[in-house]
Parts: structure tokens; sequence; C-alpha cells
């Protein structure tokens, strides 16, 4: 049985389970450096990373009971392309699906879904998509929208 919540109770929970941004952002972080599943990694002040990988010393750490590494590896996370970010750099982590995405997949996705009112304060999936990965287009916040609601 699925139970519908508004976003403001989803981020309650989400508070309560993880403590807060910073302990839901770790947790996913840390999920993706063990499984080695791609991801999205937007920024306040940068563009996106896109289908990037999580450097494993972050999933090894918490593997291996080396708990207090964890912070420090937090301050300096390894993409697979070379990128290096603190988790205070992040705005959000978004999966991607291991086998990635065909042409003909990506194009079959409804957009209809981005103009639905899905944010804290009443954004529409479009405007946030457009905010967090930087879009400076209609054209480049399709092929966002149409990635992040195929995944």
């Amino acid at each position: 049985m699925t139970q519908d919540i508004t976003p403001q109770e989803a981020m309650k929970r989400l508070d309560e389970h993880f403590g807060g941004r910073e302990g839901m952002l770790t947790h996913t972080l840390t999920m993706l450096s063990t499984s080695g599943q791609p991801t999205d990694v937007t920024f306040y002040r940068r563009k996106p990373l896109l289908d990037v990988r999580v450097s494993t010393k972050l999933g090894a750490a918490r593997l291996y009971g080396l708990e207090s590494h964890v912070p420090r590896l937090m301050k300096r996370i390894e993409f697979s392309n070379g990128a290096i970010a603190s988790l205070d750099e992040i705005w959000t982590v978004n999966p991607m699906p291991i086998g990635g995405f065909t042409a003909e997949e990506l194009a079959a996705v409804d957009l209809s879904e981005a103009e639905q009112r899905i944010g804290p304060q009443g954004e529409t999936m479009r405007k946030m998509i457009r905010k967090t990965y930087h879009c400076k287009s209609r054209k480049e916040t399709d092929i966002y929208l149409r990635r992040w609601i195929a995944s």
C-alpha cells in the first residue's frame, strides 16, 4: 500500500531519519561509492557533474569501520572524472541508471511532469531542475528534465 505525503512531510521524515540534509547526502554518497552507480551531482556555484561515480574511498571507510575518516573525506570527495568537491558545495545528488539512457528512452520521456509543483515552496519540477543544473535555456532544461524523470 502506498501513501501520498506532502513535500513538507517528506522533508520532515528525511530530517528525522538522517539528521538533516548533510546526513542524507553523506548516506547517498556513501551508498553510491559502495555500489559504483553513476550519479549527477549539482552544486550551488558551479555546473553539475554528469554520470560520475563517487570514489570508493568513502564506501571503504564506512565498510571497514573507519568512521573517523568520513568527515575528512567529505571535505574532498573524489569523482570518476577527476573532479573534487566538498560536501558543503553539493546541492543535490541524483543517482542515474548503471547502463545510462538510450536516445530513444530520453526522447520518450513525458515532459508534462515538468509542470507539476513539487518544490517546498510550490516550485515546478522544471524550475527546480533549471536552478540546480544551472540551465541557460529551455532546451538545456529539457535535456536535464528528461534525465531526471527517466532516472
